[in-house]
């Protein structure tokens, strides 16, 4: 084998694997069953819900004895608290539903931060029951696999959550970046169409000339022998 066939070989290799990259297209399904975005709006719809019903036994549940606006007196710094996180929570959630609806990315964003600072607080929290549950806080064996348990579910399940909203909105990125420059799209096609849909190994590879672009150039013709 020449050095102009093994290059040509080498060459349809990497083209050909090149090709093979582009047919993977990017995941666009959630739980085998939703796509990204019908996935997004049930997260966003389904926190509103949680919240607001959290919110409401806050407020109308005997069991909590803790005074302030519930008894209707002064407002404490609980009250104060809760209204915060329930009122960012919700908008942060109702911005994620419109942001998937109306497909704007930017929208995502305050959810995915919120949720990751609440990830956060809640990866210290399990730390701290796994250190001190049993000794500071006076947890026995049952409450404190509970307690471990329950954060624990919670924390995957929005972790979980996280993850689907932010590829949802990693591909709103692509979609856009695509629609706005359709030029690089039309290139990207005619790129693919011309890469070969498999490697044929039995057929020559093309000689050095057809590599180089010089299809007219024929080797210099040897001179006749001596008679």
């Amino acid at each position: 084998m020449s050095a102009g066939d093994l290059v040509a070989l080498i060459q349809g290799l990497l083209k050909s694997r090149n090709c093979q990259k582009m047919e993977v297209s990017p995941a666009n399904s959630c739980c085998f069953c939703l796509s990204l975005r019908s996935g997004t709006i049930l997260i966003g719809i389904g926190n509103c819900l949680l919240y607001l019903s959290m919110f409401t036994w806050y407020l109308t549940s005997s069991t909590i004895d803790t005074g302030g606006l519930r008894d209707g007196l002064d407002v404490t710094s609980l009250d104060i608290s809760i209204f915060s996180i329930f009122f960012v929570k919700t908008v942060v959630n109702i911005l994620l539903v419109v942001g998937a609806v109306k497909r704007i990315p930017s929208l995502t964003l305050p959810w995915l931060c919120a949720n990751a600072v609440s990830m956060m607080i809640a990866m210290v929290f399990i730390g701290f029951t796994i250190l001190f549950g049993t000794t500071k806080l006076n947890l026995n064996y049952s409450e404190y696999v509970t307690s471990l348990t329950i954060m624990g579910m919670v924390t995957g399940i929005n972790l979980f959550c996280w993850i689907v909203v932010f590829t949802f909105r990693k591909n709103l990125i692509i979609e856009a970046h695509l629609d706005r420059f359709p030029s690089g799209t039309a290139e990207l096609s005619s790129v693919y169409s011309q890469c070969p849909s498999s490697l044929k190994l039995n057929q020559p590879p093309p000689s050095y000339y057809e590599i180089e672009g010089y299809k007219e150039c024929k080797p210099p013709p040897e001179d006749s022998p001596p008679e």
